[in-house]
């Protein structure tokens, strides 16, 4: 298999990612857009409507289920929207997932500035800005998967040739994704019992 083939094959998935990832913002509830944006699954655990998760709801999600005294900060017995946001840091209801709510003035990137309100953020902003213009967006984030596709290859190919055999692509996910183990480690995965 070629590189080109490897790297159409590459796009393809994150198309398809980006589709899914659609797919399940569009399945908001009827007027999310003007609501605040609850946990991704705050709408089915709440199975009565009432806006809050109970301890019988949250029983359908397990790790919910075992954080629910810490996430039911006003200690009422029910978790709601607002608790999820604050527990989460702010991450969730803003419409955006993870650090892209570091943006604050919403120009579609983040300035070192911006980062900075984010210590995690802050420490990697130099490896993420891989155009190094000072910023972090679409080209930063396109330019690291094109070095990882890179890379990726290149761990793949093992005979150098230029091109992966079936075994070798076969092999690509393991050599590229090393797989996290029990305690959290990044290494191969304990063997089968």
């Amino acid at each position: 298999m070629t590189r080109n083939t490897l790297l159409a094959v590459s796009l393809l998935s994150a198309l398809a990612s980006g589709a899914a990832m659609a797919a399940i913002q569009s399945d908001a509830a009827p007027g999310a857009a003007s609501a605040p944006t609850h946990h991704p699954r705050f709408e089915q655990l709440d199975k009565n409507g009432d806006g809050k998760i109970d301890r019988s709801e949250a029983a359908a999600a397990p790790r919910l289920a075992e954080r629910f005294d810490r996430l039911d900060a006003d200690k009422d017995g029910t978790i709601t929207a607002a608790e999820l946001k604050a527990a989460h840091g702010g991450k969730r209801g803003n419409g955006r997932r993870g650090w892209m709510g570091a943006d604050t003035d919403k120009d579609g990137r983040i300035s070192k500035a911006e980062a900075a309100a984010n210590p995690k953020l802050a420490e990697r902003f130099a490896k993420m800005d891989a155009n190094h213009d000072g910023y972090l967006d679409r080209a930063d984030f396109a330019q690291r998967m094109q070095q990882h596709r890179e890379e990726c290859f290149g761990k793949a190919d093992t005979d150098k040739d230029g091109k992966l055999s079936r075994t070798e692509f076969m092999a690509a996910n393991e050599v590229c994704r090393p797989q996290r183990g029990h305690d959290g480690a990044m290494g191969p995965k304990p063997p089968k019992a």
